[in-house]
């Protein structure tokens, strides 16, 4: 090995030293954080837990609307902890990706709470949540999140929220190469949805993608996705009348694009009929050959 070579090792191994501490860091500090959530969450201390959300952040809870800014998410959670009692309360890491100036955060919850009925109901499920770092010695916000059942749960199993008072999900509308490149691929992904192709819906995500969808457990990488899109998505009675997949924001994070995303599907199945709104957080990545993949999704009904 000759000495320079020695040297652009040594050097290589200390970054990857340097990253590993600063990625175990963030790590402490999001633990304890989720440590911290948990006992305020229980105890009911919103102005405790709610200090980290910030007037921009982008709050998409299950079965209720997107709402931005830490006023209405103040008030999501007084409408929640007004009608339950929450008994437990565990978030667990999956993974954390670092994407530079955000941490990615992907994990499992559990929740159980009392309804007025007294009734114990188990809610259990995954998140993801975008970090924003901030200038040195100040702490992490939180820019998103976004959380979803393992299975089926009934809209009347959950507390009553009234989004009544919440503005419509507007369309971004910057005309930028890259969020030109974003909605050509949302609207051939509408375009293999309506056909049922779920073969070639899958191909939208990178080979190490994983995929947080509606009422279904976390799917890591492509064989699982493909899997579940091909199963899905297949052909039969099942038919989708009318399909939109609109944009509401992008982040450029310093490795990947962030993209915020809401649905409206108008389905048919023989002699019933529906619409199903809803919203994501979309993670983009390019591979070798310059292409925009999917690295990470997760999305939820209203």
């Amino acid at each position: 090995m000759s000495r320079i070579t020695f040297i652009f090792f040594l050097l290589a191994l200390g970054t990857s030293a340097q990253e590993k501490e600063t990625d175990l860091n963030f790590r402490k500090q999001i633990e304890a954080y989720n440590t911290s959530f948990s006992t305020f969450f229980m105890e009911g201390n919103i102005d405790n837990f709610s200090k980290l959300y910030t007037e921009q952040t982008i709050f998409m809870p299950e079965h209720s609307q997107e709402r931005i800014g830490k006023k209405n998410i103040v008030d999501f959670y007084k409408q929640w902890l007004s009608e339950v009692k929450i008994v437990a309360f565990k978030k667990t890491i999956y993974e954390l990706q670092n994407l530079g100036n955000y941490i990615l955060e992907i994990g499992n919850f559990k929740e159980d709470f009392a309804k007025k009925d007294h009734k114990i109901y188990s809610y259990s499920g995954k998140y993801m949540i975008l970090w924003k770092l901030a200038k040195k010695g100040k702490p992490m916000t939180i820019a998103a999140e976004i959380w979803g059942s393992d299975s089926y749960i009934d809209d009347k199993e959950f507390p009553e929220i009234n989004d009544a008072n919440i503005p419509n999900t507007k369309e971004y509308s910057d005309s930028d190469k890259l969020t030109v490149e974003i909605k050509e691929r949302n609207q051939n992904i509408r375009k293999l949805v309506q056909e049922r192709n779920g073969a070639e819906h899958s191909k939208m995500f990178m080979s190490d993608a994983i995929y947080l969808t509606y009422y279904t457990p976390m799917l890591s990488g492509i064989k699982d996705i493909t899997d579940y899109f091909v199963d899905h998505e297949k052909p039969g009675t099942l038919k989708i009348e009318s399909i939109s997949i609109k944009t509401s924001a992008i982040i450029k994070t310093e490795k990947a694009v962030v993209e915020f995303g809401f649905y409206s599907v108008d389905w048919r199945d023989g002699e019933n009929n529906g619409n199903v709104k809803g919203k994501s957080i979309n993670v983009w990545k390019r591979n070798q050959d310059n292409q925009l993949l999917l690295f990470r999704q997760m999305v939820n009904h209203d």
